[in-house]
């Protein structure tokens, strides 16, 4: 609604002074200069709500994951390059290519600054390449600094294309997307990003765990003695058993691994189950199937998950189970 009303006031503005000003310009001339405003202020609209849900982004970043975040920012970079790509798109009336080529400008200043902030805070996250990445934060404010000074240029050159044609007050919305000037300081943002390795939500935490009471056996489990399960007679042994992601990042191709041994055997049997995807707090489920069955004889398995790269824990990786299957 924002938005629409913006381009109806922006419409009707244009109209208000081509009729105010030169009487010789013709209806589609007119019409042609109120598109294009329209257009334009649709673009900057939309840019200013961007520069809004950034900041408010890093407002909340104490209470929001580190994919949340990364989610959230890389939404708002697509957002603002489409803004970007669509300013190129437009074709400008006659007399206001320069004003145009300044909000072109405005738009790709925007377009890299967001895309540069993202990776730095990043890698300043992880303690990667930490004063080159600093700099490129501060950079990035001061490149929405640079964009809020050509966009003043913008509006002075789109005044004085109007007052070309005649048109005495052709303006358009303002648009300032780094309100806290502070920000362009290199030392107040360092204590922003001081602030943000303070927060432990954002660093980096991996590790898969096996989650020990799902263990599930076909045949089920009848009894229990001593430290052995006694599970039904049958053909075959299937179990399946919970995979738990207990960091914050996702993680892909984990491998869950059996090793099933027999009393009297020498040889175990070892099966391997593949999580393709395992989100954070997500528990997945591990199937094998096909055990041979043993009945009478002690048996035991080992399920171990993962370990996956950078593992901060251990010792919840590795579930061991010991069971019987009853005679027939």
């Amino acid at each position: 609604m924002i938005i629409i009303a913006a381009v109806i006031i922006s419409w009707m503005t244009g109209l208000w002074s081509c009729e105010a000003g030169r009487k010789n310009l013709s209806e589609e001339e007119k019409l042609t200069i109120a598109d294009y405003i329209n257009s334009i202020s649709v673009l900057v609209q939309h840019s200013n709500r961007i520069s809004v849900n950034f900041f408010s982004t890093l407002n909340k970043i104490k209470d929001i994951s580190k994919d949340e975040l990364e989610a959230s920012l890389s939404q708002l970079i697509e957002e603002n390059r489409v803004i970007y790509e669509n300013s190129r798109e437009v074709n400008p009336p006659l007399l206001f290519e320069v004003p145009h080529g300044y909000i072109t400008l405005v738009f790709q200043i925007r377009n890299r600054s967001y895309e540069s902030f993202k990776p730095a805070l990043f890698n300043v996250l992880a303690d990667l390449d930490f004063e080159n990445s600093s700099k490129q934060i501060a950079e990035s404010f001061i490149l929405m600094y640079a964009s809020d000074e050509v966009y003043e240029y913008f509006q002075d050159e789109l005044k004085k294309s109007g007052e070309k044609l005649g048109i005495g007050s052709l303006t358009i919305i303002d648009s300032v997307i780094l309100e806290d000037k502070d920000l362009i300081d290199s030392n107040i943002v360092g204590k922003m990003i001081a602030d943000f390795k303070s927060i432990a939500s954002l660093q980096e935490r991996r590790g898969v765990a096996v989650v020990s009471q799902s263990i599930n056996f076909s045949p089920q489990i009848i009894n229990e003695q001593d430290e052995y399960f006694i599970i039904k007679n049958g053909p075959e042994i299937n179990i399946s058993i919970n995979i738990e992601n207990q960091g914050n990042i996702s993680e892909k191709e984990v491998p869950v691994k059996l090793t099933y041994t027999v009393e009297g055997q020498s040889k175990s049997e070892n099966m391997e189950y593949i999580i393709d995807l395992i989100n954070p707090s997500e528990q997945k489920t591990a199937t094998f199937s096909g055990l041979k069955a043993n009945p009478g004889k002690r048996c035991e398995l080992k399920i171990e998950a993962g370990p996956v790269e950078n593992e901060a824990l251990f010792t919840n990786n590795t579930a061991v189970y010991k069971f019987m299957m009853e005679n027939k």
